[in-house]
């Protein structure tokens, strides 16, 4: 999908007119370098100036909507609450909802603000590539080269002098809603109850302590902006914890806002409401029907990107074969299908098994081993077997009437070398330890005689002497 019908999608309803229009951009261009007769110097101070206008028109809209979230959004929240640390239920579930709805809001803020910010240093690089595309080889000096380089170049020093790209305000503004969000969970909770766990994130990647932009892949784990950048460079198909098959470019997803950093914050009382009772009834509804609204502004997010198409720095292009000769590879592979189909037509004949052999019976979705006791011919059923089985308790299993379709040849197991080396090893350790007694026995029996021949040579030795 195109940047700006990307724009269009992610725009927030409530301010459309505000957004940078990138498509009448787009236009601008195409209409300033149709005409031959202006030189490349004007083109750019012409464009430059349609930019700063454009920078002006967002500056005063940050300022409308940011003065609009504090005054209208935040300030009455919080006088509202006051110092108040207990609160009415009806009180407390407005409160609560209303600090969603603030966080919703803001989220979709900065939304905004990135998005701004990238159409317009889109836009100044379009234009300098179509500026150095239409120029010819004649026309083409060390000045007009310069000249474009300067206009991307000042584009960008200006977009960090102006207010709306200064995230200063904006961060105060989500710091505060973010207190804001856990002063009223301290008083919706009880104090028994509430234990806020560690705020910081940690990469798995760089193993960063504190992520400051984290971004949440769909299948739930979290990295930060850096660490997808680069697996996104090195082409990376999915997410590096899980393996699963997805797009990790960071642009195709959003930074972890408020609402997100809610659900996160407060994922053990979710959890809890499933379990056990954890506060009173009203309490309990109240805590429900606010995760249920959170869970339903992160589904509308992430369905707005989920109907986008990736990037195309996100999409992985297989390399393609080059192909000599088409004619050959089409009769190749139509040879190939017909093959195929005559082996599915001429399906071989079952293997038959005789009496004693060796099978696997499926029996409970599992294959055991089993043997064949007899071989029943000429049944309605066609062959059936009498078999015999083991199963995992170690106790025999019997069918009478077991149906070919269930009996399968016994799987061999490659088993190495090594494995029959020491499977020899230790039978002939086993062996002589086993025969060691009866080495003993032999020893002393052959001692016995050796000594009783010993007796008698020296008794034969005297009598000759004497």
């Amino acid at each position: 999908m195109k940047f700006g019908k990307r724009v269009r999608s992610l725009a927030s309803s409530e301010w459309a007119t505000d957004y940078v229009d990138y498509k009448a951009l787009k236009r601008e261009i195409k209409l300033a370098f149709a005409e031959e007769n202006d030189s490349l110097d004007k083109r750019v101070a012409w464009f430059q100036s349609i930019l700063e206008s454009e920078m002006q028109k967002l500056n005063v809209a940050h300022a409308r909507i940011l003065d609009d979230l504090v005054d209208r959004g935040l300030k009455p929240l919080q006088q509202t609450l006051g110092t108040r640390w207990v609160l009415p239920h009806a009180t407390a579930r407005t409160l609560l909802l209303e600090v969603l709805q603030l966080s919703n809001q803001v989220d979709a803020f900065r939304r905004f603000v990135v998005l701004n910010s990238l159409a317009l240093v889109k836009i100044a690089k379009k234009f300098d590539k179509t500026a150095n595309a239409t120029e010819t080889d004649e026309d083409i000096d060390e000045n007009s080269t310069d000249t474009t380089s300067r206009l991307k170049a000042q584009v960008l020093e200006d977009l960090k002098c102006q207010p709306f790209y200064d995230g200063s305000e904006l961060d105060a503004l989500c710091d505060a809603t973010a207190a804001l969000t856990d002063r009223v969970m301290l008083c919706v909770l009880p104090d028994g109850n509430f234990r806020l766990g560690p705020r910081a994130l940690t990469c798995p990647i760089c193993l960063c302590a504190d992520v400051q932009a984290p971004i949440t892949l769909s299948c739930a784990h979290t990295f930060c902006w850096s660490c997808l950048s680069r697996a996104a460079q090195h082409r990376f198909r999915s997410c590096p914890l899980c393996r699963r098959a997805q797009s990790v470019d960071p642009r195709d997803y959003e930074i972890d806002g408020l609402v997100k950093r809610f659900k996160r914050a407060y994922e053990f009382v979710e959890q809890a409401l499933d379990v056990a009772p954890l506060v009173a009834s009203p309490m309990r509804q109240i805590l429900a029907e606010a995760f249920e609204v959170g869970n339903a502004y992160l589904r509308e997010v992430e369905d707005q990107y989920a109907a986008l198409a990736p990037l195309p720095s996100a999409t992985f292009e297989e390399p393609q074969a080059t192909v000599e000769n088409p004619k050959s590879e089409v009769k190749a592979d139509f040879l190939d299908v017909k093959k195929e189909k005559v082996k599915m037509e001429e399906p071989e004949p079952p293997v038959v098994f005789e009496k004693g052999e060796i099978v696997e019976i499926l029996h409970g979705e599992q294959w055991y081993a089993g043997v064949v006791l007899q071989r029943n011919e000429g049944t309605e059923d066609g062959d059936t077997y009498s078999v015999l089985w083991w199963v995992k308790d170690k106790s025999q299993r019997f069918g009478q009437r077991t149906p070919r379709h269930l009996l399968r040849e016994p799987t061999e197991v490659p088993v190495p070398p090594a494995l029959y080396e020491y499977a020899a090893e230790a039978w002939r350790t086993a062996a002589s330890w086993a025969l060691e007694p009866f080495r003993r026995l032999r020893s002393r029996s052959d001692g016995g005689a050796n000594d009783s021949k010993v007796c008698s040579n020296t008794l034969i030795r005297q009598d000759t002497l004497s």
